[in-house]
């Protein structure tokens, strides 16, 4: 893993000192009083880890005004030529002996903690806030490999920067109470990706804070928050010999809204084509979780064996390839998707198009064939099984031509309509709850659509001129 020559985008500006989250509340300025501490050679070589704390320091006798600590932690790549990494610590307050208050330990072991008082009993109990600023980079040498990389911090934000080439071949582990984890995304205007990121499992988790920008995904990538948003663009061309066969994504937040896209695979939602994706991805078996309490979940992913979406409240506005690809060797796919209150919307992408297969380079690494999808010989969206489940809300379900199979509607208050080609109604009932069941074509998809006061809609292809498309649909009462 990891290759210092990969194409990374270059930065854009330099991170300054003193330019950081603004904290909260009213703090003594200006931040005069500076102090820096260099942990120089750092070890990334096979064996060894990173670790790196940041929180402050309580006890049951401390007492006076509560110190509020802001800032960042920024990983970034070392300069040209260096065999080795190192940690610089800047710290910086309104008050001489605050700035001196913080403390740094490392262990051989590359344990490194950095620590801040939680009171201070010299602070007079009126007027400003007793605060410090913390700015940690953690520089990394390119073509440098490490085992793990454990970052926990209290209060602050937490930012991969370019130029960066990071390779943590077991994890990368990153928690922050206070703070919100971002990374660049990647340029519309050219396919290049904006850092390079290498480790079996990356894990990010936040209470507050959001988790934005471009993450890769190798083996498992797994992004928590209690109350933050999550908006990530995903990169899913793997060099990790492990990430042959399978890929885990797996996101959730309690109440903030989760948007993904993966822009090497969709078009914009702008373009007409948003019918067939850009290429075909790494032949591996996708799952997929997704997850929010109360919010709103629009994501543009690749799905495969298993793909798992559900909300409280909040809308779902889904675009979905199926990639007939399972690690159990039976290409089935199952899509569930359940929402309590909220709209569901699902465009699901054929995946049955004659296409170029993405990032050939990667598929070889991988020792995959990049695979091209020919109708005639790929199974395409055969052996799709689908469970949309609504309380509250619309369903509504586009699946392109190629789907075939039965389908089945069942609303205890709403409508139902069905379009496609060759529809054959099983079962029609217009009472409660209303009942739609049949087939389109002879293939062995299924799918099941459930709403207890919303109308369902499920077309197989928008009717086009002389298709032989049709749509069928039931009644309201009295009609």
């Amino acid at each position: 893993m990891g290759d210092e020559h990969d194409p990374v985008e270059q930065p854009i500006t330099n991170h300054i000192f003193g330019v950081g989250r603004d904290p909260c509340c009213q703090c003594l300025r200006p931040f005069q009083y500076e102090s820096k501490i260099v942990i120089p050679d750092v070890i990334f070589e096979r064996g060894y880890l990173l670790r790196i704390e940041q929180g402050l320091q309580r006890n049951d006798k401390q007492w006076g005004r509560e110190v509020h600590v802001f800032g960042r932690l920024d990983i970034c790549s070392s300069e040209e030529g260096a065999s080795r990494g190192s940690v610089v610590i800047k710290i910086a307050s309104g008050d001489e002996e605050l700035t001196a208050a913080t403390s740094c330990k490392n262990t051989d072991e590359q344990a490194i903690t950095i620590r801040t008082p939680f009171a201070a009993n010299w602070w007079d109990k009126n007027g400003s806030r007793p605060c410090v600023e913390l700015l940690i980079t953690v520089y990394v040498p390119r073509g440098g490999q490490i085992d793990a990389l454990d970052i926990k911090v209290a209060n602050l934000d937490v930012s991969f920067s370019r130029p960066l080439t990071l390779v943590a071949t077991e994890r990368i582990f990153i928690t922050t109470d206070y703070g919100r984890v971002y990374a660049p995304t990647r340029s519309s205007r050219r396919r290049i990706d904006p850092y390079i990121l290498q480790s079996r499992q990356i894990i990010i988790r936040t209470s507050s804070g959001n988790v934005e920008g471009w993450f890769p995904l190798h083996q498992v990538l797994r992004i928590k928050s209690l109350s933050g948003l999550v908006a990530i663009e995903l990169g899913l061309e793997s060099a990790d010999s492990h990430s042959a066969t399978q890929a885990k994504v797996f996101v959730e937040t309690g109440s903030g809204s989760i948007d993904i896209r993966t822009p090497s695979i969709f078009y914009a939602k702008s373009n007409k084509q948003n019918k067939a994706p850009k290429c075909q991805p790494p032949a591996r078996d996708y799952v997929v979780e997704i997850a929010t309490t109360y919010g709103k979940i629009e994501a543009d992913i690749v799905v495969a064996s298993r793909a798992t979406i559900r909300s409280k409240a909040g809308d779902l506005l889904l675009r979905l390839l199926p990639v007939p690809f399972s690690s159990k060797g039976n290409g089935k796919t199952h899509l569930v998707t359940e929402l309590d209150s909220g709209d569901t919307d699902i465009l699901l992408l054929d995946p049955s198009q004659k296409i170029d297969a993405c990032a050939e380079n990667a598929s070889r690494t991988m020792g995959l064939k990049a695979r091209r999808t020919d109708c005639s010989h790929d199974p395409g969206l055969a052996g799709l099984h689908s469970t949309h489940q609504s309380a509250y809300g619309r369903i509504k379900v586009d699946y392109p031509e190629s789907w075939t199979g039965e389908f089945n509607a069942e609303t205890l208050c709403g409508k139902i309509a069905v379009r496609g080609v060759n529809i054959t109604i099983i079962r029609s009932s217009t009472g409660k709850p209303r009942v739609m069941r049949g087939h389109i074509g002879s293939g062995d998809s299924a799918i099941l659509m459930t709403s207890s006061y919303g109308n369902i809609e499920f077309y197989a292809d928008r009717p086009r001129q002389d298709s032989g498309a049709s749509i069928t649909g039931l009644p309201n009462e009295g009609d």
